[in-house]
């Protein structure tokens, strides 16, 4: 058994789930405070794992509402809520294909990561077969379609996203309790480094610094990289200050008059104003683009919207969940990959805006977009635009 000290007291278990890791899958257990943990390990045939037991202190408990059972992917099939030989709170990883494990804490202890990892075998044995010698492989012709010209495909396995942390330099943003520009950079180094640590992802930021970016050049930049996907932070805002909440967009033609209102502020400009004979060129053309990436782009909406509601819900429960929407935003034209625009939060808002100068908040924010983005890219959907 090997224990993971963070403080002897009984804890509240708020919520497990299980994500997909580099080398395997990861399982976190959220808690109401820290709490020593003790991890014990069963084997099975050829001494390889085959279940995990997280054990809690004595006097914890689940908090109402939580999952018992979650379903994951091999090497960890499943997570549940159990009880222990000694009547204690215990969560059990079911494992199949398992090699070894790591345990890691996050939020000052309050969130307890259980790394599984694959074994080596398993990898070697879905390689594909190679002819023998004395076989040659068949060459086969076969009439291929014409595509655009886009980025070239990258022969590698790491997925490549572009993070646009919106505004920058001589452009602000909305500002309130926090400014936006300086709220968006910081969350999107945040995720930068969940994405390269967790899923060794090939992340570039448009800006790393308080750069002042043209619209154009931002996606522009996804697609000179080749980007598999390509997220752009911002913060709303509100005359009245009573609006609240978290919503994500997609690239597409809307009616909707609030939308339209917000696309004009994060545009800077009208950039729907039929210019002299017709409507701006540039986003008719990147409506053609998107055409075919429009099914993914709302999934990959979806799942952020999700991962980042559910996430800040965890602390913060009366967090409003405004829905995935589309809308005419221009720093997503002309996008080759799935691409999303996050409105994270209310900096207008007396409550919300003053979260959002909390640390803590910002890093509950970054969890919640790496998680859509994790869980977009392990449902497959991702692959579709490779």
């Amino acid at each position: 058994m090997v224990a993971c000290a963070a403080g002897a007291g009984a804890s509240e278990l708020r919520g497990i789930s299980v994500r997909p890791a580099p080398d395997g899958q990861t399982m976190l257990l959220e808690l109401s405070q820290p709490a020593e943990t003790h991890v014990s390990v069963v084997r099975g045939r050829g001494q390889s794992l085959a279940r995990l037991y997280i054990d809690l202190p004595a006097g914890s408990r689940v908090a109402a509402g939580t999952k018992r059972t979650v379903a994951g992917e091999r090497p960890v099939t499943a997570a549940r809520i159990g009880q222990g030989d000694d009547g204690n709170l215990r969560i059990v990883l079911e494992l199949d294909g398992a090699q070894s494990y790591r345990v890691r804490r996050e939020r000052q202890g309050r969130v307890v990561a259980v790394t599984v990892t694959r074994a080596v075998v398993e990898a070697a044995a879905e390689a594909p077969a190679v002819p023998p010698a004395s076989e040659p492989t068949p060459r086969i012709a076969v009439a291929r379609p014409v595509v655009p010209v886009g980025p070239a495909r990258r022969e590698t396995a790491r997925p490549k996203i572009v993070l646009d942390p919106g505004h920058g330099g001589n452009d602000p943003g909305a500002m309130g309790f926090v400014v936006e520009k300086e709220f968006t950079l910081d969350i999107a180094l945040r995720i930068e480094r969940l994405l390269r640590d967790r899923l060794d992802a090939d992340v570039v930021l448009t800006r790393g610094d308080d750069a002042t970016l043209t619209l154009p050049s931002r996606t522009g930049r996804a697609n000179t990289e080749g980007a598999d996907l390509f997220v752009s932070i911002h913060a709303n805002a509100n005359d009245t200050g009573r609006l609240q909440g978290v919503e994500t967009y997609y690239l597409d033609n809307t009616v909707d008059q609030a939308t339209l209102r917000l696309a004009s502020l994060e545009n800077g400009l009208d950039m729907l104003k039929p210019a002299e004979g017709g409507a701006d060129l540039r986003y008719i053309l990147s409506d053609l683009v998107q055409g075919g990436k429009i099914e993914e782009s709302a999934a990959l909406a979806q799942s952020i919207q999700s991962g980042l509601v559910r996430n800040l819900r965890l602390q913060w429960p009366g967090v409003v969940d405004l829905g995935v929407k589309r809308g005419p935003f221009y720093v997503l034209v002309g996008a080759y990959m799935p691409c999303v625009l996050v409105e994270t939060s209310f900096l207008s808002h007396p409550v919300e805006g003053r979260r959002m100068a909390d640390p803590e908040y910002r890093a509950a924010v970054a969890e919640g977009v790496y998680g859509g983005i994790a869980r977009f890219l392990a449902s497959g959907l991702g692959a579709k635009t490779l």
